[in-house]
């Protein structure tokens, strides 16, 4: 009798530990319906980063929630009244636009935005700032894009990414010996180099969006970016946000292999403030496996939605993408090859190589790591300066714009791995 008892219980736990209870077949009916129905021996409680109702004592990895991420009442149920829908057309599209930030100089940003035959966005201005403060280099500018389609009623903000072998080496020394810091999102943390490439740039973000929303209120907001510009989107989307500067239903985020910005917390938070919110990764990237996750509550986790291409050619036609409804990306096939890591599908989205195809369609290798541009960035204010080529100017080409933002130093995370394919 007493073994009868003992396995009784040990299959009870069992099921609670590892969320295969009766909880779990309720997270088609949403959080309020799961938080009310109460097992004999246990109440059901909703998690944000799976979207799936769970039993009392579920544990990562079959909950990603800890205890004090669980929703556990109908009263703390997120209301998500936005809801968005992948469309591959627009992720190609800002993809494309993604390679302008890397450009290096204007005429060569006109040049290529004209190859990609994408004749509707026009170039709007350039937001940069002098980045890096690493010792052993001195750095060049931070840069953010505006971009805009009137035929589509749309405002693009793109992130350039990491542009030089030698910027790992910052980020790296970050990832070892710095700690998170706040999103100020309302919670959760972020890896402190994203945050300071965000802070950096961000005062004259917030300048440029409020100008072109004046000028055109009813045009949806969508921010991209790819690798390291993808981090630092992460933060902006979620902050713009959060601070009442854009409104949710007009927001959209695409990312092209992200690393993970921050904590669950972070990722919960991002949730509710962004669900138009979309990480595309191509096939075994290895950098949306970055930094390694440590199971530990702080640890580094991502936000949704991941957006899976297992495609090696990846191909702006291919419809075998696969959607994974919560967060993280252990659940959509990405793989993570430790010993040779695959580059390749890290460097190309949509078959582009994205940080060379502008210089690629003008035929110029950079000869420097500073753009041409330099002059107007290297400085610790950002500034923004108006396309020259931009029709309508509301100031003179060329003047500078200056905006406040926070000067301190340090960037990204992530690939460690890197270091072996340099």
């Amino acid at each position: 009798m007493e073994f009868v008892c003992l396995l009784t219980l040990i299959v009870i736990l069992d099921k609670n530990v590892h969320g295969k209870t009766d909880c779990i077949k309720h997270s088609s009916k949403g959080c309020e319906y799961c938080v009310q129905q109460s097992p004999w021996y246990s109440n059901c409680r909703w998690c944000e980063l799976d979207n799936k109702c769970h039993a009392y004592g579920s544990v990562p990895p079959y909950n990603p929630c800890y205890e004090n991420q669980v929703i556990k009442d109908v009263a703390n149920c997120p209301k998500l009244d936005v809801f968005g829908e992948y469309d591959p057309h627009s992720s190609y599209n800002l993809l494309r636009l993604s390679t302008i930030p890397y450009a290096g100089n204007q005429n060569e940003a006109l040049t290529c935005l004209k190859s990609h035959g994408i004749d509707d966005y026009e170039i709007v201005e350039w937001i940069g700032r002098h980045c890096e403060d690493l010792p052993l280099i001195e750095y060049k500018e931070c840069l953010a894009v505006v971009m805009i389609s009137h035929k589509r009623k749309a405002i693009v903000l793109a992130y350039r990414g990491t542009t030089v072998f030698i910027q790992l080496l910052d980020i790296i020394r970050s990832v070892l010996v710095t700690s998170k810091v706040s999103a100020e999102i309302g919670s959760g943390a972020v890896q402190k180099y994203f945050k300071q490439a965000h802070d950096k740039l961000f005062g004259c973000v917030v300048a440029s969006m409020q100008f072109q929303i004046s000028n055109y209120p009813d045009y949806n907001i969508w921010i991209t970016g790819h690798s390291l510009g993808g981090a630092v989107a992460s933060i902006a989307s979620a902050r713009l946000v959060y601070e009442g500067l854009i409104k949710k239903e007009k927001m959209a985020l695409y990312t092209f292999g992200m690393p993970k910005v921050g904590n669950r917390q972070y990722a919960i938070e991002h949730n509710r403030l962004v669900n138009n919110s979309w990480r595309v990764v191509h096939r075994d990237d290895p950098v949306p496996h970055y930094p390694l996750s440590t199971g530990l509550p702080n640890g580094p986790y991502h936000h949704r939605t991941e957006v899976y291409y297992p495609s090696k050619i990846m191909l702006p036609t291919d419809t075998n993408y696969v959607i994974c409804s919560g967060s993280d990306n252990n659940d959509c096939g990405s793989s993570f090859p430790l010993l040779k890591p695959d580059i390749e599908n890290h460097e190309i989205y949509f078959d582009i190589p994205v940080g060379t195809y502008c210089q690629s369609v003008v035929g110029r290798k950079r000869r420097s790591i500073n753009s041409a541009m330099w002059n107007y960035f290297n400085n610790n204010t950002c500034s923004r300066i108006k396309n020259p080529e931009f029709s309508g100017n509301d100031y003179p080409t060329n003047r500078v714009l200056v905006c406040t933002g926070n000067v301190q130093t340090t960037m990204l995370l992530i690939f460690f791995k890197c270091l072996m394919f340099n």
